[in-house]
Parts: C-alpha cells; sequence; structure tokens
C-alpha cells in the first residue's frame, strides 16, 4: 500500500480510506475476499492438493488455510471440493 500511495501522490491514510469509501472495504478484506475465491476456484475446478491451493493462494500454513475458508467460505476446503466434485474433462491446472 504504501507504494501505490506514494504512486498516487496520496498519504497511506488516506488511500485507505479513498478505498473504503469505494469498494465498502477495508484492503486486508478485500485481498482476502479475492484469496477465498482464487482458493474455491482452485479446489473446485482442478486437482491441486489442498496444501498446494492454501500455498497458491498465499496461505502456506495449512490450519490458517483451514480456519480462513470455513470462515470466508463456510466449509472446509474438503467440503467445497466434495460438493463439487472434478470432473474428468476439467481442467487439471
Amino acid at each position: 500500500m504504501p507504494d501505490i500511495a506514494a504512486a498516487a501522490g496520496v498519504s497511506h491514510n488516506h488511500l485507505t480510506r479513498l478505498f473504503r469509501a469505494a469498494t465498502g472495504e477495508t484492503v486486508v478484506g478485500y485481498i482476502r475476499a479475492r484469496r477465498m475465491e482464487r482458493a474455491r476456484h482452485f479446489l473446485q475446478a482442478t486437482t491441486l492438493s489442498v496444501p498446494a491451493v492454501a500455498a497458491s493462494v498465499g496461505i502456506p500454513d495449512l490450519q490458517a488455510f483451514n480456519k480462513a475458508c470455513r470462515r470466508a467460505l463456510g466449509t472446509s476446503p474438503r467440503g467445497i471440493r466434495a460438493a463439487q466434485p472434478v470432473s474428468p474433462h476439467s481442467p487439471a491446472q
């Protein structure tokens, strides 16, 4: 954020306020939500292992990833995958 704020010519705090005004959420909340949506996609559309999905969305700690999935998506990574099985014709990665 500090680099983006400097490039935009505003302070970090002002950029944070502008972001929240424009999106209705914090920068951290926005990033977390995008990571979890990407994780949902990987779990539903690929055969990547759960640890590989966690690492690919920037949460290498499996326990933290499981907790984040339950909080943001309402179920565990296995639950997401079980609810949407990968078909043999889906792209593997």
